[in-house]
């Protein structure tokens, strides 16, 4: 039986006369891996504060035990400029160098990222110190709220990775549900109020929650009908003196079949978003030449040539701090470029989001009249509305003011103002930040199929699958095309950072003492599965090709026994012959992947 590390009994929680939390009651035992959703404003962050005890909550309890080791990971902890990662590792865990050392170099944290003071990191790896930190105080319950916020891809992965591992209990929200499937195990919804529990996958859940949904209106329909079927029997002869008496029996019994109908929370689910744009004649709607772009005084990328073409969706990855977001800004003028030219189609209408985009909103503005304000003339009241309402503002919320409005409220206003203009291309960065997963899968398909060009950066996993066509990658100060899919993108960085965060050995020595020809084999490992994984994909190609030959030669024979047709038969023997060829050095180059994998 796992040992309990929390309780929590009947948890009540008000803001003013809005009910947030109602009677939620649960027990988090060792190993539980909690996957925690629900809309924006559903009380996820309120149920983790009262859980931390930093704010009470207005009825019910929490309690933990003696054994119970909590930590949390703080997005805005600011780490110090005094002292070297190491050093301040060392301090906060009380651990030796060596165990430091080990644990971070699983992280990706290597002797020039330890030999520098943390605040001189780029913002990911300052996650990943404060990540480290959190691990070397060796907690067995984990409060993790919004972690891969601003994450870069790689931090995400190295992440994901040690939640799958970790042997303690987590609480975790995200909006990246490829992240909550790939490291939690139980699912814990909040929605209006009440808590449901589900012991598997959030995908699991999802498929689950759909079906319930979808049987409640069925089963709600059948009941509506025979509802009907009384009340006409009622409306008819409720009257009548010989049948009053069986009048009143249907209305009692109408009584109780309406208590038997399920709500179904209609006005939660996000309907389609649907998103203007003007018409787009251009083949190429943005040039890009010998574009050079720095940060401060340095130049961080130089010789960015590229076009994009309309209706293309473009995700461009890469670190933090390698400039994806620099980049966007030259693009829409907002940074002059240093060098090169950006050179945009004459009818380009450029629609721009950016974390900072919610800052420039009118204060004194209501919700409802920023919107309106930034609609054209041709979007209705009720298109105005329906983009309000995706965007989680509805009722009441549609006459708060801008200045009252918080942090994720304010994003997510703007990004719903610039969605309603009628642009046709879209630069946004980062736009799922403040999303839940229903709002950001609806996000996804509705950008899918504008007709515009979207140009993005994003480090949520499913949204960027949904959506993307062309993948431009950040890296080494260069910009260049990805030629593979997402999911290939994923899979190579994947190999490159489990060759990165392979544990290395320091015997007692000092970080100084790495030797640079344990990276350079490392680099030529990686290098030799890139170009094994790119012949095994050529291969399949040839197999595929040659295996679709083979049955067609086949069922040539098949219909026709009695024409031997020589060249045919020829032909049969080569690609057999071709095949079995294929498929041993298909085989061979496996093998040898795996075999370096293990080194």
């Amino acid at each position: 039986m796992p040992k309990p590390l929390l309780e929590a009994k009947n948890i009540y929680k008000t803001f003013g006369k809005q009910v947030v939390l109602n009677n939620l009651s649960f027990q988090v035992s060792n190993g539980n891996k909690i996957a925690l959703i629900g809309r924006n404003g559903a009380g996820k962050s309120t149920l983790l504060k009262i859980l931390l005890n930093q704010i009470e909550q207005d009825d019910g309890q929490v309690n933990t035990f003696a054994w119970t080791r909590i930590g949390v990971i703080h997005q805005n902890e600011v780490l110090p400029n005094d002292k070297t990662a190491l050093k301040y590792l060392e301090d906060v865990s009380g651990k030796p160098y060596w165990e430091v050392q080990k644990l971070g170099s699983k992280f990706g944290l290597h002797a020039e990222h330890l030999e520098k003071a943390p605040s001189q990191l780029s913002g990911g790896y300052q996650m990943r110190i404060k990540l480290v930190a959190r691990f070397l105080q060796d907690p067995n319950l984990l409060f993790l709220d919004e972690p891969v916020n601003y994450l870069d891809l790689q931090t995400i992965l190295l992440l994901e990775n040690v939640l799958a591992q970790y042997r303690g209990s987590f609480i975790l929200v995200a909006h990246d549900r490829t992240f909550l499937q790939n490291t939690c195990e139980i699912v814990y919804e909040i929605e209006r109020e009440e808590l449901t529990i589900y012991d598997g996958k959030v995908e699991e859940f999802l498929e689950w929650k759909a079906e319930q949904v979808e049987f409640s209106r069925k089963t709600n329909k059948k009941l509506l009908k025979e509802m009907k079927r009384h009340q006409q029997f009622v409306d008819r002869f409720r009257y009548k003196a010989n049948l009053a008496t069986r009048a009143q029996s249907k209305i009692k019994h109408i009584s109780k079949l309406r208590s038997k109908i399920t709500k179904i929370n209609a006005d939660l689910s996000t309907t389609r978003i649907t998103i203007a744009t003007k018409p787009t004649h251009a083949d190429v709607v943005l040039r890009v030449e010998d574009l050079a772009i720095c940060y401060g005084k340095n130049i961080i990328t130089k010789d960015i040539t590229l076009s994009i073409n309309r209706g293309e969706k473009i995700v461009i990855v890469g670190e933090n701090g390698r400039g994806k977001s620099t980049l966007l800004k030259n693009l829409v003028g907002n940074i002059k470029p240093l060098e090169g030219a950006v050179k945009w189609w004459k009818h380009a209408s450029v629609g721009y989001y950016d974390q900072l985009t919610s800052e420039s909103l009118n204060e004194n503005e209501t919700v409802l009249e920023h919107l309106t304000n930034n609609a054209p003339g041709s979007i209705s009241a009720e298109q105005i509305l329906m983009m309000a309402g995706n965007f989680l503002f509805r009722g009441d919320d549609l006459d708060k003011k801008v200045s009252m409005l918080s942090g994720g409220e304010r994003a997510r206003l703007a990004l719903a103002g610039i969605l309603l203009k009628m642009h046709n291309v879209l630069v946004l960065d980062e736009p799922t930040n403040h999303l839940d997963v229903e709002t950001s899968d609806c996000l996804s398909l509705a950008l899918k199929d504008y007709g515009g060009a979207v140009i993005f950066v994003s480090h949520s996993r499913t949204f960027v699958s949904a959506l993307v066509d062309r993948i431009l990658e950040v890296r080494d100060g260069i910009v260049k095309e990805y030629l593979g899919n997402y999911d290939e993108y994923i899979e190579d960085l994947a190999i490159q950072m489990e060759d990165d965060s392979k544990d290395l050995e320091f015997s007692g020595s000092t970080i100084n003492d790495l030797k640079t020809d344990t990276h350079n084999k490392r680099q030529e490992i990686y290098t030799r599965i890139k170009k094994l994984q790119k012949s095994i994909k050529r291969l399949d190609a040839n197999i595929e090709s040659l295996e679709s030959e083979k049955s067609e030669i086949l069922k040539f024979f098949f219909e026709n026994p009695t024409d031997y047709s020589p060249p045919r038969a020829k032909r049969l023997d080569e690609v057999t012959e071709e095949l079995a060829r294929i498929e041993k050095d298909w085989i061979k180059n496996s093998e040898e992947i795996e075999k370096l994998r293990k080194n």
